[in-house]
C-alpha cells in the first residue's frame, strides 16, 4: 500500500494535467466565445461593483482598528501623599485597569459563559448565535435575545455609538472581524473587562470588585464573580446596592450558565447559589484630609496637562503632603476657629425642619453616616427644649444635654432661644480619666483661617489648609487670599536695616512722630498709646512696637525694604509708603510663610512646591520637582533676624509659646481694626504660618484680637500635636549659627554691652565687629527709667531718623507692645567679654526660670 500511494497521486496529477491540456486545446480551438464570456463577467462586475461599493461606503463606517494597539480606556488619575497613601482621585469614569492575569479565573469564566459562550471558538461573530436570536425574535415578534459576541460588544464600546440601527450593527460585525485578526483572545478579553460599566460610577472589573466586595478582582470567590458578571447586562437594574432581589436572581442565572458550560460542578453551583451576598469596603480608600491641598495640585495638572490627561489618562501625582501633619493642621485650625467664634456668643440656628415641612423622624443628615470623631461637629435635630436641658437626636440616638453643654454661650437657659425642629451642631470630647463622652452644643464658625507648614530645607509643603471646611467653601485662603500682614511684616523692615549696617543693639527713639508723605503727614501710633523713648531694635521687635518700625523703614529707604521682601519671595504688590512697615501690603499665607523660611534657612529662599513627581500610567516621568533656590540675604543676616525673633517667644508677644520644646522664632501680626491676625514662626526644621480673619476684610475680629491672642494659640496647638505623635523627631535646641557671628551680653533697653549697672541683660547675636563696645556705666540706666518725653535731650538721633514730633493726646509712658508681654523683671547680669558662639542664651527656656507672665 505504501508503494501504491505515490503512484495514485501521480496518476491523479497526470490526469489533471491531461485534462488541462485538453481544455487548453479546446480554448485555442474556440477563442472568440471564451473572450466574450470573460468580457461579460467583467462588465457585470463593474456594473454591480460601483453602486455596491458606493452603498458599502455610505453604510459601513470602518475606524482604524490599529488604534487598539495604543488604546487606553479612561482611567483614574491618582494623587499620592509622601508616604504613598492615596490622597485624591480624579476621573470622568472611575476605572482601574488590570491585566487578565489579575482577574480571577472564576470571573473570566462567568463572563464568557454568560455573555459569549463561544468566545474562544468564533472569529468575531457567531453565525449560530445570530440564527438562534433571529428565530427567537421572530417567534416572540420582538427582540428577546442578543447575538453580540464579546468582540462585537468591545467594538461597539470603543468605536461606535449605542444607536440601534442596521448600519451600526453591520459596522459592529465588520469591526469585530478586524479586531479578531489583529488581537489575541486574551487581549480582547482584557480590553473588554476593563472597558465595562458596572454601576455606581465603577468602570472595569477591578473597580466593581472594590466597590461591591472591597477586594481586588483577582481575589473574588465564585459567587462574587458571578455577581460581577450578572451586573453587565443592566447595571442600574441588577446592582445589588439598588435591587438585591434582581441581583441575586441574575447571579444565580450566571452560576447555572457556568454549570451548563462545564466551568463548575453541580456541588460548586449549589454552594454558590446558597451563598448570601455580603458587601465589603475597600481598605485603601483615599484619606478624607488635604482637600485644599489636593485641589491646588489638581488645578496645576489641569493647567499644564489639560483635562484629558487629568480625567482620562491615569496620571500618577506624587505630592509633598505629609498626611499626619495635614490632619493635625486641619484639627488645630478647626478647633481654634470654633473657640474664636464662640467668643461672639451663640447664634440662632439657620434652619428649622418643621418650618421647611420636613418630618423630624424621617430626617437624616449625611454626617450621621460618618464615623464619629471627638471634637468634630455633628448635625443634630432639636426634639425638645426646657429651662434646663435640650434633647437632640443624632441618627437613632437622642441626647439630653444640660446647662454645662452650652455654658460657653453665657446663657442660663436655651428655652425660647432654641425650638423643636432646629438643626444645630453638637460635638463631644473624651473625659481624660474615664474616657466617657462629654457632649456640647456648638456652632459652625463664621470666622476663617489658613495654615501653611513648609520643610525648611526643601521648601516642600508638608501641610496646607485653606479654610474651615472645603465642603463649605472652596476658596483657598492659604494661596488665593491676599491680606494685610500687620506687624508680621516688620522682620523684613529690620532685615533690610541689618543689611544696611544696623544691629539688634541699635536704638531708635520711640515717641509720637510726624513723617511727611507727599503733601500729607503720617503719624503712626503705638498700641494703647504707650511710648518707651530710647528702645533697641531687639526690644522693638519683641514687643512689636510700631513707631520704631516705621522710623526704621524711613531710615533704610522704602525701595530697599521692598527689594529685601521681594528677594525673600514676596511677589505681591507692596506699596512704597511708611505704612508698609506696619503691614499695609497684602500677602498670601503661603508667600508669607515661605518668606519667613528664608530666616530659618540661613538666608536661602526656597520656592514652595507641592509636587515631587508626575508620571503617566506607564510610569514615564512627565514632571519632577526640585528645590528652586536663590540667595535672599547672607546667612549671618538671616541668623541675626532669627535670634531677634527668638526674643519674641522668650520675652515678647509670643511668650505663650515658650514652653514648646526646642528652638523657635517667630512674629505676631495684627492689623488696624483687628481685621487680620497672624503668627508666623519656625523651628530649625519646619516653618508654619497661621492667618485668621473674616472673608470680608472690613469685618473686625473684635477689640483686642491680636495675633498673639487669635493666631498664636492655633500655631501652638499644631506643634503640641506634632510633639505628642513625635512627628518632629527630637526637637533641636538651637538654630545653626553660621561663621562670622558672635553672641555677647547686651542691655536690652540701651543696647550697651551687658557689663556694669545694666537694667536687663540678655544674650544677643551680632555680626563679628559690630557688637557693642560700651558698657552700662554713666547715666544710661537712669535715663531709661525716665518718661519718654524727658529722654529726648539724652538721645542722639541717627543720621536719617525722623525727628519731627507729633501730638498724641492719649500718649503715656510705657512699652507700646502689640499685646501684653511678661513683666520686665531683671535677669542675672552677664559679665565678661564675648560668650563662646555655641553657649546657650542666658534667658533661654530651661536655663533660667522665665519671668512671670
Amino acid at each position: 500500500m505504501a508503494r501504491m500511494e505515490p503512484s495514485g497521486i501521480n496518476e491523479t496529477t497526470d490526469s489533471r494535467e491531461s485534462v488541462s491540456e485538453q481544455a487548453g486545446k479546446g480554448d485555442r480551438a474556440r477563442p472568440p466565445r471564451r473572450r466574450r464570456s470573460r468580457l461579460g463577467f467583467l462588465l457585470l462586475a463593474i456594473a454591480l461593483g460601483i453602486p455596491s461599493g458606493f452603498l458599502f461606503a455610505r453604510l459601513v463606517r470602518m475606524p482604524l482598528v490599529e488604534t487598539l494597539d495604543t488604546y487606553q480606556p479612561g482611567i483614574i488619575t491618582r494623587m499620592y501623599a509622601r508616604n504613598g497613601a492615596v490622597l485624591a482621585e480624579y476621573a470622568i469614569q472611575r476605572r482601574i485597569v488590570v491585566p487578565k492575569k489579575e482577574i480571577a479565573p472564576a470571573l473570566i469564566n462567568a463572563i464568557v459563559a454568560t455573555e459569549d459562550a463561544g468566545f474562544y471558538r468564533h472569529g468575531g461573530i457567531d453565525p449560530k448565535a445570530i440564527l438562534r436570536a433571529l428565530i427567537k425574535d421572530a417567534i416572540a415578534r420582538k427582540k428577546v435575545e442578543g447575538a453580540s459576541t464579546l468582540t462585537q460588544q468591545l467594538a461597539k464600546q470603543v468605536f461606535l455609538t449605542p444607536e440601534k440601527t442596521w448600519r451600526r450593527k453591520i459596522n459592529e460585525m465588520l469591526l469585530a472581524v478586524e479586531v479578531e485578526k489583529r488581537l489575541t483572545k486574551d487581549q480582547i478579553f482584557e480590553l473588554y473587562a476593563n472597558q465595562l460599566y458596572l454601576g455606581h460610577g465603577a468602570y472595569g472589573v477591578e473597580s466593581a470588585s472594590r466597590l461591591y466586595f472591597g477586594k481586588h478582582a483577582k481575589d473574588l470567590t465564585l459567587p462574587e464573580a458571578a455577581l460581577i458578571a450578572a451586573v453587565i447586562r443592566r447595571p442600574s437594574y441588577y446592582s445589588p446596592i439598588s435591587n438585591m432581589d434582581a441581583a441575586v436572581g441574575r447571579r444565580n442565572y450566571v452560576i447555572r450558565r457556568m454549570l451548563a458550560e462545564k466551568y463548575i460542578s453541580r456541588d460548586e453551583a449549589d454552594r454558590a447559589i446558597s451563598t448570601p451576598i455580603v458587601f465589603g469596603s475597600y481598605k485603601e480608600e483615599a484619606p478624607k484630609v488635604g482637600a485644599y491641598f489636593s485641589e491646588q495640585v489638581r488645578q496645576h495638572i489641569e493647567q499644564h496637562y489639560g483635562t484629558e490627561d487629568l480625567y482620562r489618562n491615569g496620571l500618577k501625582v506624587y505630592t509633598t503632603l505629609d498626611l499626619a501633619l495635614q490632619k493635625h493642621a486641619e484639627d488645630a485650625l478647626k478647633n481654634g476657629l470654633r473657640k474664636i467664634d464662640r467668643r461672639r456668643g451663640y447664634r440662632k440656628p439657620a434652619r428649622n425642619l418643621l418650618k421647611e415641612g420636613i418630618e423630624l423622624a424621617a430626617f437624616k443628615d449625611p454626617s450621621w453616616d460618618d464615623e464619629r470623631v471627638p471634637n468634630t461637629l455633628i448635625a443634630g435635630v432639636v426634639t425638645a427644649v426646657d429651662a434646663n436641658s435640650v434633647d437632640v437626636r443624632i441618627g437613632d440616638e437622642t441626647l439630653e444635654l444640660g446647662k454645662s453643654s452650652w455654658a460657653w454661650s453665657r446663657k442660663t437657659t436655651l428655652s425660647g432661644f432654641l425650638k423643636t425642629g432646629d438643626l444645630i451642631s453638637v460635638r463631644y470630647d473624651l473625659d481624660p480619666k474615664t474616657q466617657a463622652k462629654r457632649w456640647f452644643i456648638d456652632q459652625v464658625p463664621q470666622v476663617q483661617g489658613a495654615i501653611v507648614a513648609l520643610d525648611v530645607k526643601s521648601g516642600e509643603v508638608r501641610a496646607l489648609v485653606g479654610g474651615y471646611d472645603f465642603a463649605m467653601s472652596k476658596f483657598n485662603r492659604a494661596v488665593q487670599s491676599v491680606r494685610q500682614t500687620g506687624s508680621a511684616f516688620k522682620p523684613f523692615v529690620y532685615g533690610a536695616a541689618f543689611e544696611n549696617g544696623y544691629t539688634p543693639g541699635d536704638t531708635i527713639f520711640d515717641a509720637p512722630v510726624a513723617i511727611p508723605v507727599g503733601r500729607a503727614t503720617y503719624s503712626p501710633r503705638n498700641y494703647y498709646g504707650k511710648y518707651a523713648g530710647i528702645v533697641t531694635i531687639q526690644r522693638a521687635v519683641e514687643l512689636s512696637i510700631n513707631v520704631p518700625a516705621v522710623k526704621a523703614y524711613v531710615m533704610v529707604g522704602g525701595q530697599k525694604v521692598v527689594d529685601f521682601a521681594k528677594r525673600c519671595g514676596i511677589t505681591s504688590d507692596l506699596p512704597r509708603y511708611p505704612s508698609l512697615a506696619l503691614g499695609a501690603g497684602g500677602v498670601s499665607p503661603l508667600e508669607m510663610t515661605a518668606a519667613y523660611n528664608v530666616f530659618a534657612n540661613q538666608g536661602v529662599y526656597t520656592k514652595p512646591r507641592l509636587i515631587r513627581k508626575i508620571t503617566d500610567s506607564t510610569d514615564k516621568v512627565l514632571e519632577e520637582g526640585y528645590p528652586e533656590l536663590s540667595e535672599a540675604t547672607s546667612a549671618q543676616n538671616a541668623y541675626l533676624m532669627t535670634y531677634v525673633m527668638q526674643g519674641t517667644i522668650d520675652r515678647g508677644t509670643a511668650f505663650d509659646a515658650r514652653h514648646l520644646p526646642g528652638a523657635f522664632a517667630g512674629k505676631t501680626g495684627t492689623t488696624n481694626g483687628y481685621t487680620d491676625a497672624w503668627f508666623v514662626g519656625y523651628s530649625p526644621d519646619i516653618a508654619v504660618g497661621v492667618w485668621v480673619g473674616y472673608d470680608d476684610p472690613r469685618r473686625s475680629l473684635g477689640g483686642g484680637s491680636t495675633g498673639a491672642d487669635i493666631a498664636l494659640p492655633i500655631w501652638i496647638d499644631f506643634f503640641k500635636r506634632l510633639d505628642i505623635d513625635k512627628l518632629r523627631g527630637e526637637p533641636k535646641a538651637e538654630f545653626e549659627m553660621p561663621p562670622g557671628v558672635v553672641i555677647v551680653p547686651m542691655d536690652l533697653r540701651s543696647g550697651r554691652r551687658g557689663v556694669g549697672p545694666c537694667g536687663r541683660v540678655v544674650k544677643e547675636a551680632f555680626i563679628t565687629g559690630t557688637e557693642p563696645n560700651r558698657d552700662c556705666s554713666g547715666s544710661v540706666v537712669a535715663v531709661a527709667k525716665l518718661p519718654y518725653y524727658l529722654q529726648r535731650p539724652f538721645y542722639q538721633p541717627k543720621e536719617t531718623e525722623p525727628t519731627v514730633a507729633a501730638t498724641d493726646v492719649m500718649a503715656q509712658t510705657g512699652e507700646g507692645g502689640e499685646s501684653p508681654a511678661p513683666a520686665d523683671s531683671a535677669l542675672p547680669e552677664t559679665a565678661g567679654e564675648s560668650t563662646p558662639p555655641q553657649a546657650p542664651r542666658a534667658d533661654a527656656p530651661g536655663e533660667i526660670p522665665p519671668p512671670p507672665g
